[in-house]
């Protein structure tokens, strides 16, 4: 695909902004994160005469990277929050912010609440038609069963991120939809050293164990017994402290503790040519470093920056397999 000649679009408040926005743009940076964290948006603009207008508080600022002739991406729709102004030798600057628009006023109310034999897709259904949103869950969360799940005094964003947390999973707001989604869902992306203006990477083969184990209790044994999941690497056992209400749940908890381990065990960071598709959590496979670090890797914070050109910056960690 060709990839000469960025361009980006910028619309406030529903409307396409002046020619004079672009040309006194000095640069605007996206940083994508993964889970809850919320998206930010920053503009930079050489502000001498004081021409560039500040929008109102609250206004919805839609950006999209694209490249002539081949396409335009949607890369997030944010709500400005503030200004800031700085002049030196070198000129006058100003510099607009802003963060995603998901996260509404009553996403964040803390309530307490109970759920009692439902499916994670039941509860997340549940709670995001109550506030008006879509709803997508991965197949495998999706029928998987909850005997009993408390919320005690947790905005509904909190609660959702601390059940996903718990199960391995990825919980976020995006486009008007709660996102429950299994990590990796995303279509992998390959990168090769000579995609990469820079880079580094790091394997850290720790902490090193070789299994995970989570408890329930069996009521008609009277006694709590431990579920194990292998973790691919060798060393003892790391057995969770909590004490799950189910076989089904504690299987799940050791699962996901182990996937954390091994995303622990590597971690690098790379900045390419501005790639609009790359966002958190996108699968990499990673192809002419060297051996120890090529292979699959996954996207942590994504940073999109355009200015004089337009690059793209990853945080990368390893995935659930981990790096050996």
């Amino acid at each position: 695909m060709e990839r000469s000649h960025p361009f980006i679009e910028v619309s406030i408040s529903g409307r396409v902004v002046h020619a004079a926005f672009y040309t006194r743009l000095i640069s605007a940076t996206i940083r994508d994160e993964t889970g809850q964290g919320a998206d930010t948006l920053e503009l930079v603009f050489d502000d001498s005469g004081n021409t560039i207008e500040i929008p109102e508080k609250g206004a919805k600022i839609e950006v999209r990277f694209g490249f002539k002739g081949t396409g335009v991406w949607k890369m997030g729709t944010f709500i400005y929050e503030t200004a800031s102004y700085s002049f030196d030798d070198g000129g006058e600057r100003l510099t607009l912010r802003g963060k995603s628009a998901e996260l509404r006023a009553d996403l964040k109310e803390p309530i307490s609440e109970h759920f009692d034999d439902a499916t994670i897709g039941d509860v997340v259904e549940k709670l995001a038609k109550r506030h008006g949103y879509k709803f997508k869950v991965s197949d495998e969360y999706k029928t998987l069963k909850l005997n009993y799940t408390a919320r005690t005094e947790q905005s509904v964003t909190d609660f959702l991120t601390r059940l996903a947390d718990r199960y391995g999973a990825l919980f976020s707001i995006k486009d008007e939809a709660f996102l429950f989604l299994a990590r990796g869902s995303l279509a992998p992306l390959v990168i090769h050293k000579t995609d990469c203006i820079e880079g580094e990477f790091s394997v850290e083969p720790r902490p090193k164990y070789g299994k995970t184990a989570a408890g329930w209790f069996d009521r008609k044994k009277g006694k709590t017994i431990y579920e194990e999941h292998d973790t691919g690497l060798s060393g003892p056992v790391r057995r969770l402290r909590t004490t799950y209400p189910s076989q089904k749940e504690a299987l799940k908890a050791a699962e996901a503790e182990s996937k954390r381990l091994n995303r622990a065990t590597g971690n690098g960071s790379i900045r390419i040519a501005g790639m609009p598709e790359m966002m958190a959590d996108t699968p990499i496979v990673a192809i002419g470093f060297r051996a120890e670090f090529d292979g699959e890797w996954r996207a942590g914070a994504v940073e999109h920056r355009y200015d004089d050109t337009y690059t793209t910056s990853v945080q990368l960690e390893a995935n659930e397999k981990g790096k050996k």
